[in-house]
């Protein structure tokens, strides 16, 4: 065997001095390939070394999950995680900004905002919202080379991430991170993945950055490519069991709220016509599965640990266009449990066994406008997750920042004062800041008086002056890991753990009310979003199988610490001592 093992090593070192490597295995282009021949396991070595697959849903908020996966068929995805492993069905962030940068950040390392840097999803420049993660110094790296646009870097994250660690310890692990957006594939993957693709829709291509790397991945080349996007979104988004969706949406098809984003339409069949609406269609879910399943093709390698991370964010997108309760929403998750269960079959028949977390980045809402959706919230009374029975109101940051900029310019002349608004921050130009004490007080009081017109769908607007003063004392008395995790944290406290000082945050963090929240601005003016400290956007599902490591079939309903994500990342890659059951069990509130 020892023998075997030297000749297999061997053998391996000469094709890396010679500058080759193995022809990847193709894998399967979709779920309906039921006639592709899957690939062959690798032959593993005497100890392998392990397999963690971290998935996460974006929005995918605990009490849709509670509702609705069991809904789905015991064939699927969902069901295979719950029925091999364990399911807490109430992890919970202990923070403000329930957004998606802030809440990848938050699961792969195991740290509130104000820790991890990563404070909002966007920033203003100029006259738009960019992406916190946009880093002037890099440039994009596409199927077709370098080319003249910025890219995207982890820069902004000061927290170590689990991929970080692991790199760290096995410089030659194999970390993947995948996702349609640069903050769901940069911020899981960390400072030095081995490879980190997101979707962009201008090209409508994955690319990467010159952050993480000079050349595109060989083995994404094909997949990854416009091309091969074009011709996915060239089938229609059609009902898979129609009777399914029609039997448990409590809403029908085009209901009120819903929005039309770049011509997909508010009824099925939908076409994506664009390489931007691509990212709302299940099917740029499959094109994460085939890049994953190809990753694990060209570059396995049974003696080095795997991590493979794949953020599913056209649940996100979709919902924010259609709203949680549409067919739209109920159809993808029919989708999603097809998909999901592709992605474990397609791991485990090329590696072998492995182990699975999902979770999400946050949770959600329903649209002001789904009364029929909230018949039953209504009627229980009071919601564990404080999800309102009266729908709130979409807020317009781009609009409140066009007010805010006339109404400070006629009480101050000079300025410009107002830079932009981006979810959850208002923020002032370096002249405002720069103003005497009389000038500011002029200046606050006219953005104060801005969001008291608006009353009804804001609960509060914090200065970030009097959270410099207030946070430290605040944070020092609150609760730590796990009991935090239980409801009844004040606003303030989840605030302070959600602003973090002095790298860029904004001046002003604004509270919407329940129900209410910052509109996505994809369909403006419709769906829903997320981002307030309530319950229902604090409260996910964490769903973690690893046989033989955490229990099967078992559920906890006891509140859990967001903790518990980045604690079992790495004890599962064998970077803490702890095993798995009592990372879990340390994160659960008693």
């Amino acid at each position: 065997m020892r023998l075997a093992i030297f000749v297999a090593l061997l053998s391996a070192l000469s094709l890396a001095g010679c500058g080759e490597k193995p022809a990847p295995r193709v894998a399967p282009a979709s779920a309906s390939d039921a006639g592709a021949i899957p690939a062959a396991p690798r032959a593993t070595p005497a100890k392998r070394a392990p397999v963690v697959v971290a998935v996460v849903v974006d929005q995918l908020s605990s009490w849709l999950a509670t509702s609705r996966l069991p809904e789905l068929p015991k064939d699927g995805g969902f069901a295979r995680l719950a029925r091999e492993g364990t399911w807490a069905t109430s992890m919970r962030y202990p923070y403000a900004v329930t957004d998606t940068a802030p809440g990848h950040a938050a699961l792969n390392t195991g740290e509130v905002p104000a820790v991890s840097g990563i404070f909002a999803n966007e920033l203003p420049i100029e006259a738009e919202r960019v992406s916190i993660l946009r880093d002037l110094d890099t440039k994009l790296v596409t199927p077709e080379g370098v080319v003249a646009r910025s890219g995207s870097s982890a820069k902004m994250l000061r927290a170590e991430t689990s991929a970080d660690r692991l790199r760290a310890k096995h410089p030659r692990a194999l970390v993947v991170s995948l996702s349609l957006k640069d903050r769901g594939a940069i911020l899981p993957g960390g400072k030095k993945p081995s490879h980190v693709l997101w979707y962009d829709a201008k090209s409508g291509a994955f690319v990467s950055s010159t952050a993480f790397t000079q050349t595109y991945p060989k083995w994404a080349a094909k997949l990854g490519s416009s091309a091969a996007n074009e011709e996915r979104r060239k089938t229609p988004w059609s009902l898979l069991d129609e009777a399914w969706v029609k039997g448990h949406a409590a809403t029908p098809d085009d209901a009120p709220g819903e929005g039309d984003f770049e011509g997909l339409g508010r009824t099925f069949p939908h076409l994506a016509k664009t390489p931007g609406s691509f990212r709302v269609i299940p099917a740029s879910d499959e094109a994460l599965v085939d890049l994953a399943l190809a990753a694990l093709d060209a570059e396995h390698d049974p003696a080095e640990p795997t991590f493979l991370l794949v953020s599913f964010s056209a649940h996100d997108i979709m919902s924010h266009v259609f709203g949680p309760d549409s067919w739209e929403a109920w159809d993808y998750l029919r989708r999603l449990d097809v998909t999901l269960a592709r992605l474990v079959d397609g791991v485990e028949k090329r590696v072998g066994p492995a182990s699975f977390l999902l979770s999400a980045d946050h949770g959600d809402v329903s649209m002001p406008e789904a009364d029929a959706a909230r018949k039953a919230i209504c009627s229980a009374g009071k919601d564990s997750l404080d999800r309102p029975c009266k729908g709130g109101k979409r807020l317009s940051s781009d609009t409140f920042r066009d007010e805010l900029r006339a109404e400070t310019a006629r009480a101050l002349p000079g300025g410009p004062w107002v830079a932009g608004v981006a979810d959850p921050y208002v923020h002032l130009t370096p002249e405002a800041r720069a103003l005497p004490p009389e000038k500011r007080s002029v200046l606050d009081k006219v953005i104060r008086g801005r969001f008291a017109k608006v009353k009804d769908a804001i609960e509060v607007v914090y200065d970030v002056r009097a959270l410099a003063k207030e946070c430290p004392a605040k944070l020092a008395a609150a609760a730590g890991a796990p009991d935090r995790a239980r409801p009844g944290e004040d606003t303030l406290t989840l605030v302070c753990r959600s602003w973090a000082p002095d790298i860029g945050a904004g001046d002003y963090y604004v509270v919407p009310r329940a129900g209410s929240f910052f509109d996505a601005d994809y369909t403006p003016g419709h769906g829903t979003s997320h981002g307030t400290p309530n319950l229902y956007d604090r409260t996910i599902p964490l769903l973690v199988r690893a046989r033989g490591m955490i229990e099967e079939g078992k559920r906890i309903e006891a509140p859990v610490d967001f903790t518990a994500y980045a604690g079992l990342e790495q004890a599962l890659l064998g970077l803490r001592p702890e095993p798995p059951a009592r990372v879990l069990e340390n994160a659960t509130a008693r």
